[in-house]
């Protein structure tokens, strides 16, 4: 038999039922002739919209793999079926608990990989087989229960014949299974805390238990990946919990990971955890605020409404309320009275506020009776906590850069 593969540019027009990520396919998704038992099929199928044949997908069903276990499976791939010479380039796999590779093996099991390049050295030679090897790691996917599930992927083959790479082909390969975790966790299989401001410590609980099929598993000591990262176990009356808190560090995006011990030797929970560490006080989208106004008078109380930034106290142990404590230009000159400049609370987010500035007039420069038009005014506004907030020698500002240019005046 004689495969006809899909062209790249059909197949790109075809994605959505092509790739699909780890975890996003369901029973009823399987192509017919699979084996729910576990085991390998091929099938031929029509590519919707068209009346090319699909490629002959590489079926296999690993059937239910406990949590923490890893499997393995190769196809061997009989490139003779293709109806011209094909140098398999590379593999992908859409599956965050997979990994895909492919090799060349001899007759005394020795393999060899190839380097993605469409030459013939990267074909089997007369006494070698193709393999794609197929690897997946539950220990990678959050410790719950997970029903059966498709996760699809792809080998990249060229033509020999083709020096410009434009006529690659892919050759379509489907793998099955399910994932069986002794473990029940709730209401969180992973901690996300969010955003933690420096000042603060992030917090998460969540609950541990035996399933009903391994009610006696054991928790019997936690650690983690990050010196950023505590954990605790809490044993209660038929439950553990978990207390987990991250503490601030730089700024920007943390992830690491709290490792709890079973009474399994062989059965570790792992759970990711993330988090981004702010400061305490921030301005959203950007701690600048722009404005076009003419200088001799103040603005229409509407041209408020664009001009304003998003400002968040995250530290929850005092009031999210701000005061403007002045605005003052580059030059050093106090131009707060300049200034209209109002916060209201944002109503679906408590500590965020809306702040509005409006321009009252009074930065004239000489540089507007000279005919020519002035500069654009440029400084900061200062805004503070209210006294009430301040705790000792800690009283924390957020500047915001403010930007008026001039509009010319008939």
């Amino acid at each position: 038999m004689r495969l006809k593969l899909i062209p790249i540019a059909l197949v790109l027009a075809s994605l959505p039922c092509i790739l699909t990520s780890c975890g996003n396919g369901n029973a009823q998704a399987n192509t017919n002739g699979s084996n729910p038992a576990g085991g390998t099929n091929t099938q031929m199928s029509k590519n919707a919209g068209t009346r090319e044949q699909a490629p002959l997908i590489l079926d296999h069903d690993f059937g239910v793999i406990p949590h923490g276990e890893g499997r393995t499976h190769e196809f061997e791939l009989d490139l003779s079926l293709l109806n011209e010479p094909h140098v398999p380039l590379r593999v992908h796999l859409e599956c965050s608990c997979g990994r895909a590779e492919l090799v060349m093996r001899k007759p005394d099991g020795s393999e060899r990989h190839i380097d993605g390049t469409g030459y013939a050295h990267n074909m089997p030679e007369k006494d070698e087989k193709a393999i794609l090897r197929i690897l997946l790691d539950t220990k990678k996917k959050e410790a719950r229960d997970i029903g059966s599930t498709i996760s699809r992927g792809y080998i990249v083959l060229q033509p020999l014949s083709d020096e410009t790479g434009m006529a690659r082909e892919r050759w379509a390969f489907v793998v099955r299974f399910a994932i069986d975790a002794p473990v029940t966790l709730q209401p969180f299989a992973e901690l996300d805390f969010r955003s933690v401001s420096q000042s603060m410590k992030g917090e998460v609980m969540t609950t541990l238990r035996g399933d009903e099929n391994n009610p006696d598993l054991e928790f019997l000591s936690v650690s983690t990946s990050d010196p950023a990262l505590e954990a605790t176990l809490e044993p209660a009356e038929d439950h553990t919990v978990l207390r987990a808190r991250c503490m601030p560090g730089r700024h920007g995006n943390h992830r690491g990971a709290v490792m709890i011990k079973t009474n399994r030797p062989d059965y570790t929970i792992v759970l990711e955890a993330k988090w981004k560490v702010v400061p305490d006080l921030e301005a959203t989208p950007i701690r600048k605020i722009s404005m076009k106004a003419a200088l001799d008078r103040a603005q229409d109380k509407a041209a408020a409404i664009r001009q304003s930034v998003l400002i968040i106290d995250h530290n929850r142990h005092r009031s999210p309320e701000f005061l403007v404590r002045k605005v003052v230009g580059d030059d050093g000159r106090d131009v707060t009275k300049c200034f209209a400049i109002e916060m209201t609370p944002v109503p679906t987010e408590e500590r965020r506020q809306r702040m509005t500035v409006r321009y009252l007039g009074g930065l004239q420069t000489d540089g507007a009776t000279n005919n020519r038009s002035p500069d654009a005014f440029r400084g900061t506004i200062i805004l503070a906590k209210p006294e009430k907030d301040i705790v000792g020698s800690d009283d924390p500002t957020l500047p915001i850069r403010l930007v008026v240019f001039p509009i010319k005046t008939p």
